[in-house]
């Protein structure tokens, strides 16, 4: 299967990442990154395999990674329209353990919002945590998860 993800980015573009596109169709990925990808993922299904290379080493000409890292994108997972990943910056356990478990929620979410109005769709879900904020975006071929740290704002004291 062909993995045209770049262009799921256009959706993407409008939530405050202005120029995706432009920088992703300019620089090419590199071959030899770390991310998981679903041969890696069908060889170790019970299996965590660590990585070699260190996160800032690995990732370091990915232009994937390095649009969201100002943005404070802590992992990134895309996966397919069943929600198989596709894509990973996070370890094989965290990538399965977010997708077991935002993988219901999310098709949950769309068939209420089709059972309320069926010309609707679900496009985006933000769920915000303690720890952090998760970002989905549900296309038509592929689901992009972002898991974002929390930013804490400091509060102006008013006399």
């Amino acid at each position: 299967m062909e993995c045209n993800w770049r262009s799921f980015f256009v959706g993407f573009c409008h939530l405050g990442v202005l120029g995706v596109m432009i920088k992703l169709r300019k620089s090419k990925m590199s071959k030899t990154s770390r991310i998981s990808t679903t041969e890696n993922l069908r060889r170790t299904t019970t299996q965590v395999v660590k990585k070699a290379v260190t996160r800032s080493r690995s990732y370091d000409g990915d232009a994937f990674v390095n649009l969201f890292a100002h943005r404070g994108a802590r992992d990134i997972m895309i996966l397919d329209s069943h929600g198989v990943p596709l894509r990973s910056t996070c370890s094989q356990r965290r990538t399965f353990l977010f997708v077991s478990n935002l993988k219901p929620l999310l098709f949950m979410a769309r068939n209420v919002v089709r059972d309320l109005d069926p010309s609707n769709d679900i496009t985006f879900m933000r769920i915000r945590s303690n720890m952090g904020e998760i970002h989905m975006t549900l296309g038509s071929d592929f689901i992009l998860i972002i898991v974002q740290k929390l930013r804490r704002f400091r509060s102006s004291s008013m006399p």
